[in-house]
C-alpha cells in the first residue's frame, strides 16, 4: 500500500536551505520516503509559505527552482497539492481562535490540519509539535 504523508514548511526548507541545521535529516529522510515511494501531499498555502521563505533565506532562483519541482513531481503523481477551499478555512479559524494561548501557532498551521482531515491523513512530516497536539503523527 502506498503511503501519503502531508508535508509540512519546515521539511521544504530544510531540504532546500543547505544552511539549515535539520538540512542533513530532511535530505536523509527524503530518500527514504522516494525509496518507500510515498506520496507527498502538501497545501497551497505551504507551499506559499515555502516559496516567500526560501525566496528571503536562500535566493529568488532557488524558489524558482522548488516551485518547478513541485509542478514536476505533480504532474508525475509523486505528489499531491491540496487546495484549501472555503470550507478548511472557516474549520482552521475555529481552530485558530479556540487555540489562542498555543505560542507558535500559525493560520497555515491551522489550514494544514483542516486539509489533513479532509484529506483522511494521519502523519505529517514535520518537526512542528503543534501537529502531535492535533493528534497527527509526526515523521522524520
Amino acid at each position: 500500500m502506498i503511503q501519503r504523508m502531508m508535508v509540512d514548511t519546515w521539511f521544504w526548507l530544510a531540504l532546500k536551505d543547505r544552511s539549515d541545521q535539520d538540512h542533513t535529516l530532511a535530505v536523509l529522510a527524503n530518500e527514504e520516503f522516494i525509496g518507500r515511494k510515498v506520496i507527498y501531499v502538501t497545501t497551497n498555502f505551504v507551499l506559499d509559505e515555502t516559496y516567500t521563505l526560501l525566496r528571503r533565506r536562500v535566493s529568488p532562483q532557488v524558489a524558482i527552482a522548488f516551485g518547478r519541482e513541485i509542478r514536476q513531481a505533480t504532474e508525475l503523481g509523486a505528489m499531491e497539492i491540496v487546495r484549501v477551499t472555503a470550507e478548511m478555512e472557516q474549520e482552521a479559524w475555529v481552530l485558530f481562535e479556540r487555540y489562542e494561548d498555543v505560542i507558535g501557532l500559525s493560520y497555515t498551521d491551522c489550514t494544514t490540519f483542516a486539509a489533513m482531515r479532509k484529506s483522511d491523513l494521519a502523519c505529517a512530516v514535520t518537526n512542528d509539535r503543534h501537529f502531535a497536539m492535533m493528534g497527527f503523527s509526526l515523521e522524520p
